[in-house]
């Protein structure tokens, strides 16, 4: 009788991982299916991107040049709505399926891109509604660390804080600015082609407000501090503050939910996070420049 037992007990949960995994397959093909429609978009502007960049390669008018940069740049942005046009209909589909890991996976591995910057509340309603099996999974303890450090280094939150010695050993604290100066930190690395294209357009930002009371910190995520250090004579940008990770061994990327560089974070006198931009594109100069603007030629 034990024998038959131990015999129904196995064959049981044999049936059960089965059907699990049957299930999942599903899923997996409903996925496929559901990205269908922006995955044709995303090829598309992929393919368009690739042209424009070719032709901006042998172009030598700088008149035609700057078109098609400002038409790459009208590519990205549509490429980045295509992006969040895709994360919403995977929101739609983890809600309906709160029981599966391949769902929370694919919310998890947007909760850090650009794409899932502005939706932190629909992340964590999200989660929740994930079951407790899901939620207490190894992925479901992650997506819950992920999710407490996008929550304090978003939009509206108190900036963490930190003290890190810079370029010249002298220690950087964030309270040492508390009323009295707006910080831009500015995470980069001097292998990163997109934050060194934008190196101008921040000088010209810093000579503009520095003497109305902004300040920049730019952190490397450089592992060789002579290529760091050569990158800020080469740049000219040893005006405002340096700092390394990699040398004051810190964890302030992790605290900032950096995942891929450029990664801005604009601070007011307050200690508070009032701007954040991932990657680099016009856009974000934009909507940085314009803040700047209000806040200073406003004062």
């Amino acid at each position: 009788m034990k024998k038959l037992h131990f015999f129904f007990f196995a064959f049981s949960l044999f049936s059960s991982h089965f059907i699990i995994a049957q299930n999942e397959t599903t899923i997996e093909k409903e996925i496929l299916e559901l990205h269908k429609p922006t995955k044709v978009v995303h090829d598309s502007i992929s393919k368009l991107m690739k042209e424009v960049d070719l032709k901006i390669e042998t172009e030598k008018d700088s008149l035609k040049r700057n078109q098609l940069t400002l038409r790459l740049d009208t590519l990205w942005n549509a490429l980045d709505q295509n992006g969040i046009n895709e994360l919403k209909l995977d929101f739609d589909f983890a809600r309906k399926h709160p029981n599966s890991p391949k769902a929370l996976h694919l919310i998890r591995i947007s909760v850090g891109r650009f794409v899932g910057m502005n939706f932190y509340d629909t992340f964590v309603d999200i989660f929740q509604n994930f079951t407790p099996e899901i939620k207490n999974s190894d992925e479901g303890k992650e997506m819950t660390e992920k999710l407490k450090y996008f929550k304090q280094s978003k939009v509206g939150s108190n900036a963490p804080s930190f003290s890190l010695k810079d370029i010249d050993n002298k220690t950087i604290s964030l309270s040492d600015y508390k009323g009295k100066k707006y910080i831009l930190i500015d995470f980069w690395a001097s292998w990163c082609a997109p934050c060194r294209e934008e190196l101008p357009y921040v000088k010209e930002l810093y000579k503009k407000y520095k003497q109305q009371g902004l300040e920049i910190i730019s952190i490397t995520k450089d592992e060789k501090s002579d290529l760091w250090k050569n990158a800020i004579a080469k740049e000219k940008i040893e005006s405002w503050k340096h700092i390394s990770i990699l040398e004051n061994q810190s964890t302030i990327d992790k605290d900032y939910f950096v995942n891929g560089i450029p990664h801005k974070v604009l601070i007011d006198r307050n200690g508070m996070i009032i701007g954040k931009w991932k990657g680099s594109g016009e856009n974000n100069k934009q909507n940085l420049q314009q803040l700047l603007k209000s806040i200073f030629e406003a004062e």
